[in-house]
């Protein structure tokens, strides 16, 4: 205990100066409980968003309705990065203001007998929500195989990442689109891994932090807190990775430990370094929006994206 605390202090010099900081409840919508945002679990566990006056809520929601939830103000941040931009591109006042995961987290995992993607025509494959990165993820998949999505598969909206492996135990669906741990967890029982999305769409984010215009405007100070600590987070989990672990266990309590380390290693691989990406995977998100909603007109960049307080950030703890 001793050297976890002196291991802390060293990580993080400074923290006793913060803690009369007052405390500031910001409630962050993702939509589901993933490995994804083991940083963000790290950093409100270890005290390093209360260092900087934050006390994250993550609220868990259905993904087809937070961007609503956002927009209304009935919450403060998501880590929803694709619904974001195309919530942008349509002309609601949200901004993506960092990346987390820069490589897809996504996989596309099978009944025993269905070895090859092609295979799935006339199957049913689960998805999160209709327009979702998951029903992204498995049209990409579908159409890279030869297949059409929209007549050579039923595609069927089931919720969370939990119920959709539910299902696919439960042999009610032929595929899934999964996220770690829940894929590697498949595997072990014998579902097959038809793809990794990452292998087909390459270097595209997967998830960050959005806001509003309004909370960019009207409270820059605690966009420039959270993104400070999410990036300190993320310094963290990434360095100290063994040492995260007993406490991303806990956040996954009921997983065997062989699964998290594997799902945690995969996680940390693909993690942005400083919240950063790039101008092109953004701009290649942006466009792939415009063709889904049938937006003609150029969309800029600044529509969609606000970086000014995470390169502030960058600056000052570089």
């Amino acid at each position: 205990m001793l050297a976890a605390s002196l291991l802390f202090l060293i990580s993080f010099p400074g923290c006793f100066a913060k803690a009369a900081t007052p405390i500031e409840t910001v409630r962050v919508a993702t939509p589901g409980k993933l490995i994804d945002f083991s940083a963000l679990y790290v950093g409100s566990k270890l005290g390093i968003y209360r260092q900087e006056g934050i006390e994250p809520q993550f609220i868990v929601m259905r993904s087809g309705i937070i961007i609503q939830a956002l927009n209304a103000g009935e919450v403060d941040y998501t880590t929803l990065l694709a619904s974001s931009v195309r919530a942008a591109v349509a002309g609601l006042p949200i901004r993506v203001i960092m990346g987390l995961i820069l490589k897809q987290t996504f996989f596309l995992l099978s009944q025993p007998e269905i070895r090859e993607v092609r295979q799935l025509k006339g199957k049913r494959i689960a998805v999160s929500n209709f327009g979702s990165s998951t029903d992204k993820s498995a049209r990409t998949a579908l159409e890279h195989a030869g297949l059409d999505p929209n007549r050579d598969a039923v595609i069927l909206a089931l919720g969370d990442t939990g119920l959709r492996y539910a299902a696919l135990q439960a042999r009610s669906i032929d595929a899934a689109v999964l996220s770690p741990p829940y894929n590697f967890s498949a595997q072990r029982q014998g579902f097959n891994n038809l793809v990794w999305l990452g292998d087909i769409l390459g270097d595209s984010p997967s998830n960050g932090l959005a806001t509003t215009t309004k909370k960019l405007k009207e409270q820059p100070d605690q966009v420039y807190r959270m993104l400070r600590a999410t990036v300190r987070s993320m310094f963290y989990l990434r360095e100290h990775t063994r040492e995260a672990l007993p406490t991303v266990m806990k956040e996954f309590d009921g997983w065997d430990r062989e699964t998290v380390i594997q799902a945690l290693e995969f996680i940390v691989k693909g993690m942005s370094r400083d919240g950063t990406f790039s101008e092109t995977a953004l701009r290649d998100g942006v466009n792939e929006e415009r063709a889904r909603l049938n937006v003609k007109r150029e969309i800029p960049l600044s529509q969609v994206a606000d970086f000014e307080p995470l390169l502030r950030v960058v600056r000052e703890l570089k």
